[in-house]
């Protein structure tokens, strides 16, 4: 009787290595063949969604570090389909053994040179590839083996100067909302993530955490693929995620440009796409019955932000969104409410008008807002303006140089600013640049100012920065190489926390931006999720917004007037 019970069980494990159904040595199937093979599901329990979690960090992990994903002739979606399959028709104790015979047939590789990553830091260990209980010793070992591997050219990943940039198929013809390819997306961003993002470590829950979440939402045909991955984007809680949060809730917009002060909703631009009797000012208490902030609060999980003052930026004019071509609002104006209705207008044609208003022109400001202080908009500065800097520099004793918007150009921070603010080269930011050879680190670069070529053209006047939640990335930097004037003194609120440069994830159905470096001050202080350090903190006030008056531009006035900080 024993030995029929140990033939058996030999039987088994035969059989149950034969479920692995693609060899990967030579070529992958297409996509479509792997597709029409997977079998999934209808409702998974949570063995199963354990057992997809698991594959689908596998399969992404060897996908990073594995030299044969350097191959045309292999196709990581193809793979990532024939490997969910595999491992959900085996019995459980088979599972590892699917894996583990997956990463063989991959075929063999050369341990990197230990020289490669004298200088690369680590930001993700992978620590639960030795997770022996788990995983099975063998399949442990073979991972950890393969932590250690030369990627070679990897065709999924590419390195730039400034990022790492993500190569994945855009597929036009896929069948529509489809729960394997829900999970293929879920996968391939996780992933890109736990390899690549340096916001990995700064998210709210432990990004370990989040996968699972994901991978059973997927199966949930109840959820739109928009609305699964507008949630999922938002949880690596960066500003420079796009998403697509505006069709799930209506599609419309009550066309008025508004801004939170303390909780609570004001018009701070009429916005005439439709006819209207409003007035900045005004306070927005009711949208169809719902308060402002009631409603930013069911929106905030689809909205990605990297901080609070960047979800009540966008969470400004998201609170606006309907279905509805009319919407009823009440609002107070002199302590007197008012009920009134207004047409909406379509998503696209609101979003325009928004960014429009941010960029109404195309000449430098240079303007004096009180005697002797100058006030320059970084947001129409650029290289052209060197001449007419010069002149306006030179009439003004003090300075305020407002970045509460997105610079022109990027060469003024390297060409135009060094002229006239930059007497030597100063430590400004930390880069920290993730390696495409090396998934889970990083090399830190130290970036410092230019300096002027010419001492004469030196402003040695007094320097205030205007900063808030619409400073972001590049503003965010341009901030922080000005900060290193002696004596320069930074005033508003927190910014948006999206600084380094963006890189472009494509997904099944969707392409996502996100943070592609890390940038943080020389000190190591992050300025991703936190935005730059501020000397004077200055939020918007509901009084203010009454007012209709910038109480940050106003603060900087009066420091320079003499008040202190």
């Amino acid at each position: 009787m024993k030995r029929n019970c140990i033939l058996f069980q030999v039987l088994l494990i035969i059989a149950g290595l034969t479920f692995y159904s693609c060899s990967v040595e030579t070529k992958s199937l297409s996509t479509e063949q792997a597709y029409a093979e997977l079998k999934l599901p209808e409702e998974p329990d949570s063995l199963q969604i354990h057992a997809i979690v698991q594959a689908s960090r596998i399969w992404g992990f060897a996908k990073y570090h594995h030299p044969a994903f350097a191959s045309r002739s292999i196709n990581a979606d193809a793979e990532y389909f024939c490997l969910l399959n595999d491992v959900l028709q085996a019995p459980d104790s088979m599972k590892n053994d699917i894996c583990l015979k997956w990463i063989s047939g991959l075929g063999p590789y050369a341990i990197r040179d230990e020289e490669d990553g004298e200088n690369i830091e680590t930001f993700n260990d992978f620590n639960w590839i030795s997770d022996s209980l788990s995983l099975g010793k063998a399949l442990s070992d073979s991972l950890m083996k393969l932590r250690d591997a030369d990627p070679g050219n990897n065709q999924y990943v590419k390195q730039t100067p400034v990022n790492v940039s993500y190569i994945e198929t855009q597929y036009s013809d896929i069948p529509n909302d489809d729960v394997a390819y829900r999970l293929l997306g879920v996968a391939k961003f996780w992933n890109a993530v736990d390899s690549y993002s340096p916001n990995r470590n700064l998210t709210d829950r432990p990004w370990d955490d989040v996968l699972a979440e994901y991978i059973a939402l997927a199966f949930d045909r109840s959820i739109s693929f928009s609305a699964l991955y507008s949630r999922m984007v938002s949880e690596l809680c960066d500003t420079h995620v796009n998403s697509w949060y505006v069709p799930i809730f209506g599609g419309h917009f009550v066309p008025l440009m508004c801004q939170f002060a303390e909780d609570r909703l004001f018009v701070a631009d009429t916005c005439f796409l439709v006819p209207n009797n409003f007035e900045i000012g005004d306070e927005i208490i009711l949208i169809d019955s719902v308060s402002p902030i009631k409603r930013l609060n069911e929106l905030a999980p689809y909205i990605p932000h990297s901080n609070r003052s960047s979800l009540l930026r966008d969470g400004s004019y998201a609170t606006l969104l309907t279905a509805k071509n009319e919407a009823c609002v009440e609002y107070v104006r002199e302590g007197k409410t008012y009920t009134t209705m207004i047409s909406s207008v379509d998503g696209s044609k609101f979003v325009s008008r928004r960014f429009s208003s941010q960029n109404t022109s195309t000449k430098p400001e240079f303007k004096e807002v009180a005697g002797g202080i100058g006030y320059i908009n970084i947001s129409n500065l650029t290289c052209k303006d060197e001449q007419d800097l010069e002149n306006f520099l030179a009439s003004c004793d003090k300075l305020i140089i407002d970045l509460r918007s997105y610079p022109a150009e990027y060469d003024v921070l390297h060409k135009l600013l060094p002229t006239f603010f930059f007497s030597q080269a100063r430590e400004a930011a930390e880069v920290l640049l993730p390696q495409a050879h090396r998934p889970g680190g990083f090399i830190r670069t130290t970036v410092s100012t230019r300096k002027t070529s010419d001492l004469d053209k030196l402003y040695k006047g007094k320097v205030v920065l205007l900063v808030n939640a619409h400073s972001q990335s590049m503003s965010e930097y341009f901030t922080m190489f000005l900060q290193t004037i002696p004596g320069s003194v930074t005033v508003g609120s927190q910014t948006a926390g999206a600084d380094g440069d963006v890189t472009r994830i494509q997904l099944p159905y969707a392409s996502f931006n996100i943070t592609g470096a890390g940038i943080c001050y020389p000190d190591g202080t992050n300025a991703q999720r936190n935005g730059v350090k501020i000397d004077k903190v200055v939020e918007p006030s509901a009084e203010g917004m009454i007012r209709g008056v910038d109480e940050q531009l106003q603060e900087a006035i009066d420091y320079l007037q003499g008040e202190h900080i």
